[in-house]
């Protein structure tokens, strides 16, 4: 999802990550990030903006789960917070 310039905070910058597999054009999206430095935590740090589709927040409310899939075989930490 695109991310607008009133959220990218002042020690971020816009980056776009290209799919693993290199191919623009191939069923993997390239995907727009924030990157910095964390401030918690000192490391570097990339966030994508999500938002939910039709149907999703009845889902979550009837017990649904939120799934997370890391393209191209890593699986880096991360955190998942909710704003704007």
């Amino acid at each position: 999802m695109p991310i607008p310039d009133q959220v990218v905070w002042a020690s971020g910058r816009r980056v776009v990550i290209g799919p693993p597999d290199g191919d623009l054009m191939g069923p993997i999206a390239a995907v727009e990030a924030v990157a910095d430095i964390s401030a918690g935590t000192g490391l570097p740090q990339l966030a994508v903006r999500c938002a939910l589709e039709p149907g999703d927040l009845e889902a979550l409310a009837a017990g649904g789960c939120v799934w997370i899939s890391f393209y191209g075989g890593g699986m880096p930490p991360f955190s998942v917070a909710v704003g704007p």
